[in-house]
């Protein structure tokens, strides 16, 4: 028995753009759940992670990897310092530069950052199988790799290629 609806149309690229945006906003709002019911902000857990990641980064460097101001980035700092859990240290290569780095208290908190997150991702991602997983890490690799290419340098401030 044959159908006689017409097969769909693939979704354009203005539809793939919105449902990624959707799913991308909804993913932020979710993935922030565990930190907010722990009175965290997601800005405070970005920053944790990225120093942690980075070792002892420069603010600035931080400043560009989450793409947050100068002002922002200053006060999540003098937050997550107050707290105990990050210090500021000079920058024995550049003077005029300060460093960060995380605190044994600071460790402590990261610890449960990880777990909290690791678990949640878990929550997540568990509705896809393994190769779904695989398939979706391959596809957003080769699409960031596709528009990151097409983006201006810091500080070309000419527009991108279209085409």
């Amino acid at each position: 028995m044959s159908s006689d609806k017409p097969p769909a149309a693939p979704p354009t690229g203005a539809q793939l753009g919105d449902a990624l945006m959707r799913t991308t906003h909804a993913l932020r709002r979710f993935a922030g759940q565990p930190y907010q019911q722990r009175g965290w902000s997601t800005s405070r857990v970005l920053l944790m992670l990225a120093v942690d990641e980075a070792g002892a980064p420069r603010m600035g460097e931080l400043k560009d990897r989450l793409g947050v101001t100068g002002r922002s980035i200053t006060s999540l700092v003098d937050g997550l310092e107050d707290e105990g859990l990050l210090k500021r240290c000079d920058d024995p290569g550049d003077r005029r530069s300060t460093r960060l780095e995380i605190t044994a208290k600071g460790h402590e908190h990261l610890g449960e950052i990880k777990a909290l997150h690791d678990a949640h991702a878990e929550l997540t991602f568990g509705i896809l199988s393994d190769a779904e997983r695989a398939t979706l890490v391959d596809l957003l690799d080769r699409l960031r790799d596709h528009v990151a290419g097409r983006l201006p340098e810091p500080g070309d401030h000419r527009s991108p290629p279209v085409a």
